[in-house]
């Protein structure tokens, strides 16, 4: 047979042969033909990656192209039977350049004629030197992320489609489970139930696909059933399809978290201290009043809140005692030093009187001068001190007119000696002692004080401070009246002197406070039996004008050198050990702790926080809706605030509204609440969504502030909303104080069209007959009852009673923290229709409440 190659004319086999060389010249790639290991023919860019020309390739031998003769050997080995056997090889290996220096390059090879591969084999290479780069760098980078995935301190995971696709070794110690045991699993395991794992779900994707970001505070189960406090933090690798592919990372913040209610519990110790001092206290930074107790505000009279801002120039008789007491005390502050002075200050009234002062540096660093101000008033020592000397003054003049006209016999003059020194020590009594019970006034208390640490200085001895309050002694005076209160003060002072030694120092502060000095004591315990005889003595009843009183009392005591080696710091430390004992549950005794001082100045940092946050704008408003169940609609919207922290991130209201409530922080936050819900519910109305009410929770302080129904009238009035927008939510305990004050600022509210509610009913203890008189119009049944509604008969009988009782007086009532289906049929049942919690949603940034109002948004 005649082969095709062998039909076609001169001409064409010259075509062909241009058309080939054509391709091989301006191939993309090297391309070389060798025959029995010898370069027979190249193309001009193979010879250049090789640093030939396509001349000087051929005749070159094979071994020319590679590093060495081992590699190319080696080469050989391997290829060889490929190509002996016709078949395709296809490799990556190093080639040598002409100049010496090494490429890496793919190479494709086949023999011409798989049939007979002694005709030769035709090379097809190229260069992948920058691809083998990057590609390094690639495999670098990976094995680094790797590397930072495993070591992480917080647990990261890959999760689609809500499962957990790879996790790190840090994870699965997180919540409890052996390596690779979670990948796979649903991302449920870690939410403590299902209505959890649904919310977030209903939370996180509508702010990945807005901002590919979500994070927050949540609590998650570990696999073996414990519980633990982590922040959450999800980002989607495609932010318009986040279920396709996201990476979650969590940190366990369980420390953070029990050290915030450890502060937020010291803070409510430290409050209590702070309002009910016998002394005026006062917080100045930069000499502006920044805070002070009610006493200060009294001392001063001035009313509640009313100093906050002033300076405290107010405080001073002229602008050249403010200046000279300033530039004195500077210098000695500056270096933390105590500055104890007696100076004369001005009321609001213009009036002068003496006070005892007290200051010292806080140890909070800034750029101000942050100064503690302890205020006692000593008029009256100062006025008993002045009328010594002038009863002084008054003798010596009478003294030398009798000696001048030598009218004066010897005995009279020795009768007038001893009558004005008589007289000069009934007075020092008068100063020095406390008229009702005899016992040493703080004035004296603070000379024998002051003597007693210098003996115990000297003679390297202990001596104690005992700080005692009466348990509820001011309901003896509210009720039986002032003068049967006086009787029983004098019985304890009585008890107190005989309880303690002869050289010891029993002191009446004031009111029912009371400090007792225990000297050359040997050990904490010899203060400790003494505070149990106290509390013994004190145990027997005592009988006033027919009255069986009990006074109990709350001690704390401060140990020399232990607790300090001053007497402000030991009076101070003991106050501070006697409130603890209070909140330990009265009538019993305390031991000052270093902590409980540390504790303090924790929740001091959390009062400046908040300043710094309410000055900054950190605070934002969440919506949760309130369901009509009947209607199957949103009849409303509940407001709870928020902190975005910068440093610890979106911070519940547990964790601060406490603390704003103490320092009277919660007066402006509460205002910016009102007036931010009824800003937002106008701009809701303004794209086009229904015009409904917006519930905001009223703080007892809050409630108490005067001038209130004024301002939430001028709220309404510039909110441009109805006053039956508006749903204030108070507690019991907040209707119940001063009941008719209450109920005439409630029918003032009522009046103006603002709708009332009593919030957590059920917790207080509210009278039913105020409760007819209160104009409210629903009742919120705590969610306390609703929790364990199917498991605990009481909260069964609870809920049903406030519901039957809400209807008989004309109530809505309205079940808080439905989380479950079985507690809304239970609800249903007992004839509630308004419902709020979780079951229906969470609550939601005002950015998203518009996708509640949807008709399937609930179901």
């Amino acid at each position: 047979m005649i082969s095709r190659i062998d039909q076609l004319t001169k001409d064409e086999l010259r075509i062909i042969l241009l058309e080939q060389q054509a391709i091989l010249d301006n191939a993309s790639v090297g391309i070389l033909f060798s025959r029995n290991r010898v370069m027979v023919s190249c193309n001009a860019l193979g010879a250049r990656m090789l640093g030939y020309t396509p001349e000087e390739m051929i005749g070159l031998p094979g071994a020319a192209l590679y590093p060495s003769m081992e590699a190319y050997a080696e080469f050989g080995r391997n290829a060889g039977p490929t190509l002996a056997a016709g078949e395709a090889l296809h490799a990556e290996l190093q080639y040598c350049r002409k100049d010496g220096s090494l490429f890496w390059a793919r190479v494709s090879a086949r023999a011409v004629d798989p049939q007979n591969t002694q005709d030769g084999t035709i090379w097809i290479f190229e260069n992948i030197d920058d691809e083998r780069t990057m590609r390094a760098a690639l495999e670098q980078s990976i094995r680094e992320l790797g590397a930072i995935f495993e070591t992480a301190m917080i647990g990261i995971a890959v999760v689609r489609e809500r499962i957990m696709a790879r996790c790190n070794r840090r994870m699965e110690e997180l919540f409890g489970y052996e390596p690779g045991e979670m990948t796979g699993k649903s991302t449920r395991v870690w939410y403590l139930s299902d209505e959890d794992y649904e919310g977030i779900g209903g939370s996180a994707y509508p702010d990945l696909l807005r901002d590919n970001v979500h994070q927050r505070e949540q609590e998650f189960r570990r696999k073996d059933g414990s519980v633990f406090w982590g922040r959450l933090f999800i980002r989607a690798f495609n932010q318009s399809e986040p279920m396709a592919g996201s990476v979650v990372m969590i940190e366990d913040i369980t420390d953070r978290k029990l050290g915030e209610e450890k502060v937020r519990k010291a803070f409510e110790e430290q409050e209590l201290i702070f309002n009910n001092a016998a002394v005026g206290m006062m917080f100045v930074r930069n000499r502006i009043v920044r805070r002070c107790n009610r006493k200060f505000e009294e001392i001063f009279g001035y009313a509640e809140g009313e100093l906050v801002g002033n300076s405290t120039l107010v405080l001073y008789p002229t602008v050249r005692d403010y200046d000279d007491d300033g530039a004195r005390d500077y210098e000695m502050l500056k270096r933390g030093e105590t500055v104890i002075d007696e100076r004369r200050v001005r009321r609001k009234d213009g009036s002068l009187f003496w006070v005892r002062t007290t200051c010292r540096k806080t140890d909070v660093s800034g750029l101000g001068l942050d100064v503690i101000w302890i205020f006692e008033d000593v008029t009256e020592r100062h006025q008993a001190e002045d009328a010594l000397v002038r009863a002084h003054d008054e003798l010596e003049q009478r003294v030398i007119e009798r000696t001048t006209e030598l009218k004066t016999t010897n005995e009279q003059l020795q009768d007038e000696i001893f009558e004005r020194m008589q007289a000069e020590q009934r007075i020092w009594h008068m100063a020095h002692h406390d008229a009702l019970t005899g016992l040493p006034n703080r004035s004296l208390l603070h000379d024998r004080l002051d003597q007693a640490l210098t003996q115990a200085g000297r003679s390297h001895h202990r001596l104690a401070v005992m700080f005692l309050d009466l348990d509820r002694f001011k309901s003896v005076n509210d009720t039986l009246g002032h003068p049967i209160g006086d009787q029983l003060l004098k019985h304890v002072a009585e008890r107190l002197r005989e309880v303690v030694r002869a050289v010891d120092t029993v002191s009446r502060l004031g009111g029912d406070e009371f400090v007792v000095v225990l000297h050359e004591i040997q050990n904490p315990d010899d203060a400790i039996m003494v505070a149990e005889k106290i509390i013994a003595a004190l145990a027997v009843a005592v009988v006033v004008e027919g009255h069986t009183l009990h006074a109990t009392p709350s001690i704390g005591i401060s140990i020399y050198p232990d607790d300090g080696d001053e007497a402000y710091a030991l009076m101070k430390n003991a106050d501070t050990a006697m409130y603890h004992a209070k909140a330990n549950g009265r009538n019993t005794f305390q031991l000052f702790a270093a902590n409980m001082n540390d504790e303090a100045q924790q929740i001091f940092g959390i009062e400046q926080r908040l300043r710094y946050a309410l000055e900054q704008k950190q605070f934002l408003l969440h919506f949760q809706p309130l369901i009509d169940h009947r209607l199957q609609a949103v009849c409303g919207m509940e407001v709870l605030v928020r902190w975005q922290d910068p440093e610890h991130g979106l911070i519940l209201p547990g964790a601060f509204i406490p603390v704003a409530e103490e320092t009277g922080l919660i007066l402006p936050l509460g205002e910016w609440v009102l007036r931010e819900a009824c800003r937002q519910n106008g701009v809701w109305q303004s794209q086009g969504y229904p015009a409904l009410p917006v519930s905001v929770n009223l703080s007892p302080r809050q409630f108490r502030q005067k001038g209130l129904v004024d301002t939430i009238r001028g709220i309404l009035e510039e909110a441009g909303q109805a006053p039956e927008l508006l749903e204030l939510e108070i507690t019991e305990s907040t209707l119940m104080h001063d009941a008719d004050e209450t109920l005439e600022k409630l029918r003032q509210l009522a009046e103006m069209g603002v709708k009332l509610a009593i919030d957590d009913f059920g917790t207080g203890y509210s009278s039913l007959a105020y409760l007819k008189r209160f104009p409210v119009h629903k009742l919120k049944i705590d969610q306390g009852f609703i929790r364990d509604l199917g498991h605990d008969r009481d909260d069964a009988v609870i809920v049903s009673t406030i519901i039957v009782l809400a209807h008989s007086l004309g109530l809505n009532v309205l079940a808080e923290g439905v989380e479950t289906g079985e507690q809304l049929d239970r609800l249903i049942d007992y004839g509630c229709h308004l419902f709020q919690g979780y079951y229906f949603s969470r609550p939601l940034p005002s950015g998203e409440v518009a996708r509640i109002f949807k008709p399937d948004s609930l179901s």
